[in-house]
């Protein structure tokens, strides 16, 4: 009686893993937006002086649609419960208001170069309205600061502290 030595069905699944593999990547390179690129995604909300959410249904499927957009390059002070002081939090709405009223203003709003960001579901971007950077009107404006990008948290909390807080005393 002589044995035939079967191959086990795990093998022809690691064989055709690689071939599977490839092509589901293929399939998910061709359906998601190029970055580095200008998309008309339209905002639906401002959040903050430096954050806005924006619709990207053209681009993504209706689940990852809805993002929010950090604006680059630019840090506006924090909103009610993560203000240090009532300065920073007046300072907020102002830049709030600010952002809001230059989207409103504008023809075209273009989100520029959108990158992943640290945060699920949030990309960091540049807010283009009418050819002009929304950061760069912030800073100029007042309403905002150069971000300095990586910080610690002591660090970020003592920079907010100089910008919106000691000039008011408390």
């Amino acid at each position: 009686m002589t044995y035939v030595k079967r191959k086990p069905f795990f093998r022809l699944i690691l064989r055709a893993a690689p071939a599977v593999g490839a092509v589901a990547l293929t399939a998910v390179l061709c359906t998601t937006p190029a970055w580095g690129a200008d998309y008309p995604w339209p905002v639906t909300r401002v959040i903050d002086g430096d954050t806005v959410a924006v619709d990207a249904s053209a681009d993504f499927p209706p689940e990852l649609s809805r993002l929010r957009v950090r604006l680059r390059g630019v840090d506006t002070p924090e909103k009610s419960r993560r203000a240090l002081c009532a300065a920073e939090r007046a300072a907020s709405r102002a830049a709030t208001a600010f952002t809001k009223q230059q989207i409103d203003n504008a023809g075209q709003i273009v989100v520029r170069d959108p990158k992943w960001g640290a945060y699920g579901g949030r990309v960091i971007a540049d807010l283009v309205l009418d050819g002009r950077s929304l950061s760069d009107a912030l800073i100029e404006g007042g309403y905002g600061v150069r971000d300095r990008g990586r910080q610690t948290k002591k660090e970020r909390t003592e920079n907010r502290w100089k910008k919106w807080c000691s000039a008011s005393g408390k």
